[in-house]
């Protein structure tokens, strides 16, 4: 298996060796062991390791906690094991069984990226420092990730590589460190998957250095980091909410001035000291702000409804209504505002055509206006034959078919679940011809007198833009016209697609505006440029463009 084991040791028993024994013989070849500070009295045991085993031993001169032992761990296995699929750690006292740190390994290596961890029964039989810790935590835990983990403290873990560099940033070093590794599991949108290990404590746990009162006090720190800066926040928003409103008398003017404090604190507190996010400001920051905007005026409408209804003064008010949307701000802000989303690199077009966005029905309506308007303009009535090149699912196929009567209506995509949606709707109709192909990769196999796209060309590289135009003139006979449609990125584009972004409603990211000069340079020598027009009330702008196919090259 192509993972490393990563063993954090204080002061070893020889546990340690029993377990390096039987995962060596299981074929596992990257053990790593780090020496947190044990002292010379252990050397001999660690050399061991070393002779026998074949182990890597790392050494702390000092204890530095089992989060720096286990950074300390992933350093070395990212720059001497670049090929690693991921790190399995377990602990060094003889809880974690081989045959259950094997489980965890070979879990890690079929979900390559999804955190694994191995998880504990807490029954009779287990120390009472344990099982109380584990109860307590867990309900704390799945307030702050959102999902309901039974065993938060497990040592013994299967972590994606992907994960590994992110959990290097994290400033905490002693045991509080593996909660803080579901927290940043949960910003990389990473799955975490418990699998059942036995629990194992031997006299009591006696060789345990967790330490149930400090160790436990750091842990829940963690935990209630966010109640602290909620707090912190609070008590700053209220004092300049009250001077503000003591000088002003007006619940608006001192609401802005106080929630824009409040942003100034809180939106690093959070970001950083909370849900540990990484993710850049320019990505983070518009979603939060609108989240501070949205809250601002629910808080105000609150204020209002609670004073003119129950009489209450303004800051008791204030603070009644900031309580009830606190639970709801905290919701947003660890599922959505710091949440890192994972996307896709192309558009799931089958996503989009099993649910269209909810604005399709009226941007597709006024395209279809657009688009008939220019064919009776520039093509002829009654042509022969009508390709749409990207057009599975058309949304434009009946009203072309209805402005131009064509014999044939020539469809081509790659999108297999589209075309079927298409076949369905015009139920047999024998003008209507389906082809399933790249248009990148092939010819299209016919001519037609009409050839147009939408949505198309910009979904591709610079390169792949042009193939993509080239595709349009193969396909259309000599003094055809094609009709071409792409996102142009003026103000109004780019303003509405980062608001789209914000909000995460986004369904298109390899979507390249693209600026008409460079669609005309990518247009062939034979095309000769009829007309151009911006679609503004689109908003996502586009640009319409007709264009001849002359005879002969020129």
């Amino acid at each position: 298996m192509n993972v490393a084991v990563l063993i954090p040791a204080l002061r070893p028993g020889p546990e340690l060796i029993a377990v390096l024994r039987e995962l060596l013989a299981a074929g596992l070849r990257r053990l790593v062991i780090v020496d947190d500070g044990s002292g010379g009295a252990w050397k001999p045991l660690f050399d061991e390791c070393v002779r026998q085993y074949g182990a890597e031993v790392l050494r702390h001169t000092s204890n530095l906690g089992k989060g720096a032992a286990l950074k300390t761990g992933f350093r070395h296995i990212l720059a001497q094991h670049p090929d690693c699929a991921g790190v399995v750690t377990a602990d060094a006292d003889g809880q974690h069984l081989p045959d259950d740190i094997l489980r965890v390994a070979s879990q890690l290596c079929a979900q390559p990226e999804t955190l694994i961890l191995g998880s504990r029964t807490f029954g009779g039989g287990v120390p009472w420092r344990s099982r109380l810790g584990n109860l307590v935590t867990r309900r704390l835990v799945r307030i702050l990730v959102g999902q309901t983990l039974l065993d938060t403290q497990t040592g013994l873990r299967g972590i994606p590589r992907s994960l590994l560099p992110h959990l290097l940033d994290i400033h905490s070093s002693g045991y509080e460190f593996e909660l803080d590794m579901l927290i940043a599991a949960r910003h990389r949108n990473l799955p975490i998957l418990e699998i059942p290990i036995r629990t194992v404590y031997n006299d009591g746990n006696a060789a345990s250095h967790f330490n149930p009162l400090f160790d436990s006090m750091r842990i829940y720190f963690v935990l209630l980091r966010f109640t602290a800066v909620s707090l912190l926040t609070a008590g700053l928003d209220n004092a300049v909410f009250s001077l503000a409103f003591g000088a002003t008398g007006a619940v608006a003017r001192s609401q802005i001035a106080s929630r824009a404090a409040a942003v100034l604190f809180h939106y690093q507190a959070a970001r950083r000291a909370v849900f540990l996010s990484q993710e850049r400001h320019s990505a983070l920051l518009p979603k939060y702000l609108l989240l501070v905007l949205a809250s601002g005026l629910a808080s105000y409408a609150l204020i209002g409804f609670l004073r003119a209804a129950l009489g209450w003064p303004v800051l008791v008010a204030k603070i009644t209504a900031e309580s009830i949307l606190f639970p709801a701000n905290f919701l947003l802000q660890r599922d959505v505002i710091f949440r890192r989303r994972l996307e896709p690199a192309a558009t799931d077009w089958d996503r989009y055509y099993r649910s269209a966005p909810f604005t399709a029905h009226w941007t597709r309506r006024y395209t279809r206006r657009v688009l008939a308007r220019l064919l009776r303009r520039f093509a002829a009535s009654g042509a022969g034959a009508v390709a749409e090149l990207g057009g599975a699912n058309s949304c434009f196929l009946e009203s072309v078919m209805n402005t131009l009567q064509p014999a044939v209506y020539h469809v081509v995509d790659s999108n297999g679940y589209g075309l079927e949606l298409l076949r369905r709707r015009t139920n047999g109709d024998a003008r209507v011809r389906l082809h399933q192909h790249d248009i990148l990769a092939q010819p299209a196999g016919f001519e037609a007198d009409v050839v147009f796209s939408v949505g198309l060309i910009e979904h591709f590289d610079q390169a792949g833009t042009r193939q993509a135009i080239d595709a349009h003139f193969r396909a259309l006979k000599p003094g055809g016209i094609a009709l071409i449609s792409f996102p142009e990125p003026t103000w109004l584009y780019r303003a509405a697609r980062w608001v789209a972004e914000a909000l995460s409603v986004w369904r298109f990211p390899d979507e390249r505006p693209l600026d008409p000069a460079e669609v005309r340079r990518a247009l062939p020598a034979n095309a000769e440029l009829l007309h151009e027009e911006t679609l503004w009330p689109l908003v996502f702008t586009q640009r319409f463009i007709v264009v001849r196919k002359a005879h002969t090259a020129s």
